[in-house]
């Protein structure tokens, strides 16, 4: 396998991690990742270097900080339990859809077999279920409380705060 091959610039790591350039640069300047330095200084990225970045990556996905993806990856997975947890919650809420819009599906077919037609709107909510929840908390001072929602949040959606 030629270098060229096993190595990577930092825009196409970045487009195959599914993460911005600045985010990884963002991890070597963290200490997370450390790029292969070409003779001009470029950086690149190798199989180990992609590995590791996989990971940081899959970690940030699941909602750790960058302080807490350096625990992990130094040995202390303590911080990976709320984490896989509130994953789980989500990958069960998910199932639970699913298993209700297959029931749905089952009563509108055993229906269809009686001669009945699905009610209006019924098929829609087959494709498009009412949108959950997603963020809530209520809104402190000069806001006074108020509710603050946020429904049906995509994947390139993100709420960011503090790195740490």
């Amino acid at each position: 396998m030629s270098r060229s091959a096993e190595f990577l610039n930092s825009s196409e790591a970045a487009r195959r991690l599914g993460v911005s350039t600045k985010a990884l640069r963002l991890y070597e300047q963290r200490g997370l990742v450390v790029p292969v330095r070409t003779g001009a200084g470029w950086r690149t990225y190798g199989p180990s270097e992609m590995a590791r970045a996989t990971e940081i990556a899959a970690l940030r996905a699941l909602g750790l900080s960058l302080t807490q993806v350096a625990q992990v990856l130094k040995g202390d997975p303590q911080c990976l339990e709320p984490a896989l947890a509130a994953h789980q919650a989500a990958l069960e809420g998910r199932i639970r859809q699913l298993s209700d819009t297959v029931e749905k599906v089952r009563s509108l077919r055993a229906n269809l077999a009686l001669g009945q037609a699905p009610a209006a709107g019924d098929l829609a909510r087959l494709v498009r279920p009412a949108a959950e929840i997603s963020v809530a908390f209520d809104l402190p001072w000069p806001w006074g409380g108020e509710r603050f929602e946020l429904r049906d949040i995509l994947s390139l959606n993100y709420i960011t705060g503090p790195l740490g």
